[in-house]
């Protein structure tokens, strides 16, 4: 460690205008022995996206130095490489700060929407670690399905639609109950519905017929669980089938969900009769 932090040092003697900068204040601000001195410097340059001076360096400092460190996360989460620096910032992420974090993503997704994908992919990659962590992730994530924008909690409920691996099913299970607690919002359980076609068998039927119960209290909710139903029905293989099955098997489940229209429309597309 002395050795390069002494090789970091002499670069940061050199030209002020050297590409070596970002790479030698990289090191020095995952050096507790001199983070204090060269994190200012380090924070300038990566909130303005110094490509030499990457979030996992930065993020070392989170812990020591929130206050600062959140704010240049701040920036360069609007910065080209906003997947990558929204992975680390959580991944660094302490009990005590994911308030906070939950509050920066969710103003970063609502300024670029196009940062949900990265949120969610984040947090699917979380649940799957054994044993998932979930003194961080349960805030983080229910902050997010509370505040966050609505591009977010789209994002997430397609992650929480599935039980996923054997160790993270029990906290998807805790998020997605409390999604289904807490979400009205009709696009937002509109993409709750279509993940659930990732499920097999009971669990399958369980997310579409309660995902449907929510929906339909509204007149648009109700559109869009029909129209997603036979989008469902008409490009994955084997729904249409299934949900006729389902319509057959418990009639009375189903009626106040599905549309006589949209009944049609997957009898036809399943080939097969629904007795009314």
């Amino acid at each position: 460690r002395t050795l390069l932090r002494h090789a970091a040092l002499v670069l940061l003697a050199g030209p002020s205008d050297s590409p070596l900068r970002g790479g030698a204040l990289a090191l020095l601000v995952q050096d507790p022995d001199c983070r204090d001195r060269h994190l200012p410097a380090a924070l300038d340059l990566f909130a303005a996206c110094d490509p030499y001076l990457p979030p996992s360096a930065v993020a070392a400092a989170l812990p020591t130095h929130p206050e600062p460190v959140l704010e240049a996360f701040r920036a360069r989460l609007l910065g080209p490489d906003a997947g990558e620096a929204l992975r680390r910032l959580a991944d660094a992420t302490t009990p005590a700060l994911t308030h906070r974090v939950a509050a920066l993503v969710g103003r970063t997704v609502t300024e670029r929407p196009e940062t949900a994908g990265h949120l969610a992919a984040y947090v699917d990659r979380r649940l799957d670690r054994d044993p998932a962590p979930r003194a961080v992730l349960l805030p983080l994530v229910t902050r997010l399905l509370d505040d966050g924008p609505e591009p977010a909690r789209a994002a997430l409920a397609g992650v929480l639609a599935a039980d996923g691996a054997t160790a993270s099913a029990p906290l998807r299970r805790t998020l997605r109950e409390h999604l289904y607690a807490h979400e009205h919002e009709p696009a937002v359980l509109d993409a709750l519905l279509h993940a659930a076609a990732r499920c097999d068998g009971a669990e399958l039927r369980a997310l579409v017929h309660r995902t449907g119960l929510l929906l339909v209290r509204t007149p648009e909710g109700a559109t869009r669980y029909d129209r997603g139903l036979v989008d469902l029905a008409r490009h994955l293989p084997g729904f249409a089938p299934r949900l006729t099955g389902w319509l057959t098997d418990a009639p009375e489940d189903w009626a106040a969900l599905v549309g006589p229209s949209t009944r049609r429309t997957i009898e036809h597309l399943a080939g097969v009769r629904v007795p009314a």
